[in-house]
């Protein structure tokens, strides 16, 4: 999976906050958006993003206990590949991970993110 990465001068190694975005090429119109939490810093985004991504297209299991665990956010990135769409996560900010659901419930609440509303 091919994305655009921005990283605001964000710690990557702290709790922080992200958000994928996927881009129409054709008109530019922003289609979908996904505000997450990753405690343990860009490795969760950076990494476990993509392998679920490539699992969903090789049709392989989410997870053993959980086959069909694809979460919205998958499914979509998984669809921007194989449509060609844009997709650029954007390291928001790192916050304190005793606050990390506040601030993660609040960006939400600010940007509107559609992928975050759906199971």
């Amino acid at each position: 999976m091919d994305f655009v990465f921005l990283s605001q001068n964000v710690d990557q190694t702290r709790p922080l906050l992200y958000l994928w975005e996927i881009i129409d090429l054709d008109t530019g119109k922003l289609l979908h958006s996904y505000v997450g939490k990753a405690k343990g810093g860009s490795s969760r985004p950076l990494k476990h993003y993509r392998r679920n991504v490539a699992n969903l297209l090789a049709n392989k299991p989410y997870r053993k206990g959980s086959p069909d665990g694809f979460r919205a956010s998958h499914r979509a990135l998984a669809q921007a590949v194989t449509t060609g769409h844009r997709i650029v996560l954007t390291l928001l900010y790192n916050v304190d991970i005793e606050k990390i659901n506040e601030a993660e419930s609040r960006e939400i609440l600010k940007r509107q993110p559609d992928l975050n509303a759906m199971p």
